[in-house]
């Protein structure tokens, strides 16, 4: 359990400080967002090569995966943009909004009905 909290702790301290990184990193958005995805792009296949993983996929599996990178390629430039124009506080929230958002544009995107729990206080 020590171990869970540990990377839950550190997952939520580079979350934070990914608005400051990036106002602090003098590139524009685009530059930086496509020098991250070249790091992390070259940190996986240097991962499946020393953990001798297969990536044999379809061709549909790729062009589906490749969208998916491209939204999130969008939306990490215009979290940088709203860092480098505004202010840091503004991007952070906006970037916590996301669970909200995903939460809601979800049931609506995939047809599903919107439940709404209600939340009771245990005595």
């Amino acid at each position: 359990m020590k171990n869970s909290y540990l990377l839950l702790h550190v997952a939520v301290i580079l979350s934070g400080f990914t608005g400051i990184f990036g106002k602090l990193i003098s590139l524009n958005e685009g530059l930086l967002v496509w020098y991250r995805t070249l790091f992390s792009a070259i940190i996986l296949f240097l991962l499946l090569k020393l953990t001798k993983t297969s990536s044999q996929m379809k061709s549909y599996e790729k062009i589906n995966i490749s969208k998916i990178g491209i939204c999130i390629a969008i939306h990490w430039v215009f979290f940088y943009a709203s860092i480098k124009y505004s202010n840091i506080s503004i991007g952070v929230i906006c970037y916590c909004l996301t669970s909200f958002f995903t939460a809601i544009f979800d049931p609506l995107i995939n047809r599903k009905r919107l439940f709404f729990l209600n939340c009771y206080l245990v005595r």
